[in-house]
C-alpha cells in the first residue's frame, strides 16, 4: 500500500513539472488555458505531497471514517479543477476568475463545515458523510450539465466557422471529461460503500492513470487545438456581424471576380488546407462569407461544404490511384483531420472504401 502511494506521488510530481514545461502562447486568447495549466500544476503538487504523507504514515487495513470523508472532500476539489480544465478546452471564456473563485470558496466552506462537524461529534460521522456524498453527487451532475452545454455551444460555433463536422475532432476532449467523471464516481463509491485500504489502492492506481492522461490532453491541446482557441476565444467583431448579413444579389463584376478567384484557389489546391475558417477563406477569395454563401447557393447550386468535400475526395482518388499514397495518410493530405469522417465521405461519393478503390485501380492498371 505504501509503495503504491509513493509511486503515485512520484508520477504526479513528474507530471506537475511536465505541465510547467508546456509552452502556451502569451496571446490573450490563451489566457484561460494558461490559468488552468497553473491550477493543475498546484493541484498535482498538492496531491503528490498528500500521497507521500499517506505512504509514509500508512493507511489502516480496515475502513476508516476519516478516509471516507477526506476522499469525498478532496474529490470535490479535483472534480472542480478537472471539469474546469475540460470546459476551458471547449469554451475558454466560460471559466473565468469569478467562476473559479465561487467554486473554490463554496467547496472550501463545505470542507470546513464537514471537518468541524465531524471532529465536534464523531458519532455523527455517518450522517456527515451522507450529506457530503449527496452534495458531491449534485456537484458531479452540475458539472455534467456544464460540460454538455459548453460542448454543444462550442461545437455549433466551430461548425459555423469551419463549415465542417467537428464532432470527431472534439472526441478526445469528451473522453477527457468522461475519464474525469469516472474517477469522480469511483471516489463517490469508495466513500458510500465504506471501502478499505485494498480498494483505496485500486482507486489510487485508476486516478493516477487519469492524471497522466490529463497532462497528455493538455499537451495535445497546445499542439492540436489552436483551431478551437482561434474561434471560441475570440469575441465577434462588428465587421464579422456585418459580413454575416444576408446578401440578396451580386453584380456581374463581383461574380466574375469571385469566379476567377475560386478557379485560382482550386488550381492551387487550397481546398486541402485545414483549420481555415470560412471567413478566412472568403477573405482569401477577396469577398465576404455572406457573398460567398450566396454565390455557391445561387450560381453553383450547392453549399461550400459539399463542394469542398467533393474536391477533397477527388484529390484523394488521384493520390490513391496515380501516386499510390498510403490509405492511412491520405485523409490528412486532403485536409480532413479525422480518418473516420474521411472514410464516410469517400464511401458516399465513390461507393467503396479508400483501400478497395486503391486495389481496384491497381488491378485496372495490371
Amino acid at each position: 500500500m505504501e509503495k503504491i502511494d509513493i509511486s503515485a506521488a512520484v508520477v504526479l510530481l513528474i507530471m506537475a513539472f511536465v505541465l510547467v514545461s508546456v509552452k502556451i502562447p502569451n496571446d490573450e486568447r490563451w489566457c484561460a488555458i494558461r490559468r488552468m495549466n497553473r491550477l493543475l500544476f498546484a493541484c498535482y503538487i498538492c496531491i503528490g505531497v498528500s500521497n507521500i504523507i499517506t505512504g509514509v504514515c500508512g493507511v489502516d487495513t480496515q475502513p476508516d471514517p476519516v478516509m471516507w470523508l477526506a476522499m469525498l472532500l478532496v474529490s470535490m476539489y479535483q472534480a472542480f479543477l478537472f471539469t474546469g480544465t475540460c470546459v476551458t478546452f471547449l469554451s475558454p471564456q466560460r471559466v473565468g476568475v469569478k467562476w473559479l473563485s465561487v467554486n473554490a470558496v463554496v467547496i472550501t466552506l463545505v470542507n470546513i463545515a464537514s471537518f468541524w462537524a465531524f471532529f465536534s461529534n464523531e458519532r455523527s460521522a455517518a450522517w456527515i458523510s451522507t450529506v457530503d456524498a449527496v452534495l458531491y453527487s449534485a456537484q458531479l451532475v452540475y458539472y455534467c450539465y456544464l460540460f454538455r452545454k459548453a460542448y454543444v455551444e462550442s461545437r455549433r460555433c466551430l461548425e459555423a466557422s469551419y463549415d465542417e463536422d467537428m464532432s470527431a475532432r472534439l472526441r478526445w476532449i469528451t473522453m477527457c471529461f468522461i475519464s474525469a467523471l469516472t474517477v469522480g464516481i469511483c471516489a463517490l463509491l469508495f466513500a458510500v460503500l465504506r471501502l478499505g485500504a485494498t480498494e483505496y489502492a485500486a482507486f489510487t492506481c485508476i486516478a493516477t492513470v487519469y492524471y497522466v492522461y490529463l497532462v497528455i490532453c493538455m499537451i495535445n491541446y497546445r499542439i492540436r487545438a489552436g483551431f478551437i482557441v482561434k474561434v471560441v476565444a475570440a469575441a465577434p467583431t462588428a465587421q464579422t456581424a456585418e459580413d454575416s448579413a444576408p446578401v440578396e444579389s451580386m453584380d456581374s463584376a463581383e461574380e466574375h471576380q469571385l469566379q476567377a478567384a475560386i478557379k485560382k484557389w482550386v488550381d492551387n489546391k487550397r481546398y486541402v488546407q485545414d483549420d481555415q475558417t470560412v471567413e478566412e477563406i472568403a477573405a482569401e477569395l477577396g469577398t465576404s462569407h455572406a457573398m460567398m454563401k450566396w454565390y455557391f447557393t445561387n450560381r453553383m447550386h450547392t453549399t461550400f461544404r459539399t463542394w469542398r468535400i467533393e474536391l477533397r475526395v477527388a484529390e484523394a482518388k488521384r493520390l490513391l490511384g496515380e501516386e499510390g499514397v498510403s490509405t492511412a495518410m491520405v485523409h490528412k493530405m486532403v485536409g480532413i483531420a479525422d480518418k473516420s469522417n474521411f472514410h464516410k465521405h469517400f464511401q458516399k461519393y465513390v461507393g467503396m472504401t479508400p483501400r478497395e478503390y486503391q486495389v481496384s485501380m491497381k488491378q485496372g492498371k495490371g
